[in-house]
């Protein structure tokens, strides 16, 4: 499956060529970050993250490398950088970079907030459909231009 979610623009600082989605996405980001309390929006962009992890079909999965590779080929379609996991004792830390910038001035950081949250939920959503218990918890930050996602106790 192939995306064109986040054209780029044609000429440095020229918007006329960057996709309607684009700016509609940074637009969505930009009025939920600002109309709705943090927990809410923050709600709102883990179940859009949800989502679209059922895009991603994961049952001939059955290692760590074919989840990354599988993971990597959605995020690659959708130009949405690339990720590794990292499995450790108490958690499985997913270390994406290369994501996709605001078309648009973002001074409010609401396009980080939302892709925090729809990053949170897809990777939860992937961990809970392998069989993942409820007492784990996913959790995403960001660090620098690195989202890390941690699932796990």
């Amino acid at each position: 499956m192939k995306f064109q979610a986040f054209p780029s623009p044609r000429h440095e600082g020229d918007l006329t060529g960057v996709g309607g989605l684009a700016l509609l996405a940074t637009m969505t980001a930009a009025e939920v970050g600002e109309s709705a309390p943090a927990g809410q929006a923050r709600a709102f962009f883990v179940a859009i993250g949800r989502r679209m992890a059922t895009l991603v079909p994961l049952e001939d999965v059955s290692d760590v490398a074919a989840l990354q590779s599988r993971i990597n080929g959605f995020w690659q379609d959708l130009d949405w950088g690339e990720i590794e996991l990292v499995v450790g004792e108490d958690a499985i830390t997913v270390r994406h970079v290369h994501l996709p910038e605001p078309v648009v001035p973002d001074l409010r950081h609401s396009w980080q907030a939302m892709l925090l949250g729809v990053l949170e939920g897809a990777y939860d959503a992937w961990f809970r459909a392998l069989g993942s218990g409820e007492a784990l918890r996913t959790v995403a930050v960001w660090k620098d231009d690195l989202l890390e996602v941690r699932h796990g106790r």
